[in-house]
């Protein structure tokens, strides 16, 4: 696997770490994924369109400045989707925004459900995202949808292939070519 798919694969599991355990995104997390997008730009081996990715952030921008503003999501998670539709690139900027709301609704539906339902089942203390009056961690739907669309092979900059500084070399068991299947003369 390409390093930096890999690298952002370890990022996701590290939003969904973050959020679901202690409700936060950390900035040096999301100031990473900031800082290596012009690198996987760099090295990109598909062409990526980064002018037009950023006015995608700046609108994300925009929505996610009046989304918090209205305190109808919390900083870290709407920082996330800024830097994340930076990646994501304008023409999946719709795309992402149905998945994680797709998985944002249906998550928060469960931990609704299970919020109501697992204080009868035991009398143990419940792990904070199972508990009343808790926000729900809307990070793990976000990054769920960005992994839908790194493992869909839709996030340009991540498309990079390490090219070998030398061909490889011929193995001494390779296989002798097999002379009845030319043609004769």
């Amino acid at each position: 696997m390409p390093i930096v798919p890999l690298i952002l694969l370890i990022a996701m599991l590290a939003v969904i770490y973050f959020d679901a355990t202690r409700f936060i995104i950390p900035n040096w997390l999301v100031g990473g994924l900031l800082l290596l997008y012009p690198l996987a730009v760099y090295i990109s081996s598909a062409p990526v369109a980064w002018q037009t990715d950023l006015l995608g952030m700046l609108g994300a921008f925009a929505i996610g400045y009046v989304i918090f503003a209205l305190r109808l999501m919390g900083g870290g998670d709407v920082k996330l989707i800024i830097v994340l539709s930076l990646w994501v690139g304008v023409t999946k900027l719709a795309d992402f925004g149905f998945y994680f709301a797709l998985l944002g609704g249906v998550m928060s539906l469960v931990i609704l459900i299970l919020r109501k339902i697992m204080p009868h089942i035991t009398s143990k203390k419940l792990p904070r995202v199972l508990r009343d009056k808790e926000p729900v961690p809307y990070g793990l739907a976000i990054a769920g949808a960005f992994l839908i669309l790194l493992n869909n092979g839709q996030i340009s900059a991540a498309s990079v292939q390490i090219q070998p500084l030398s061909p490889p070399l011929a193995s001494p068991e390779a296989p002798q070519s097999d002379s009845s299947a030319l043609p004769q003369k």
